[in-house]
């Protein structure tokens, strides 16, 4: 890591909390799709 102190700009920043929000809202659906399945009320197990 020979850029460990390196200083980015500020779309990177940025770039990466949404990077990040994106993952976390992908793990919401992700859990609650889930939560709808095993349910029975997903709709698609009976």
């Amino acid at each position: 890591m020979a850029d460990a102190d390196a200083v980015y700009d500020d779309w990177y920043r940025w770039g990466r909390v949404v990077l990040y929000a994106e993952m976390g809202i992908a793990i919401l659906v992700t859990v609650f799709s889930l939560y709808l399945a095993f349910t029975g009320q997903a709709g698609f197990l009976t």
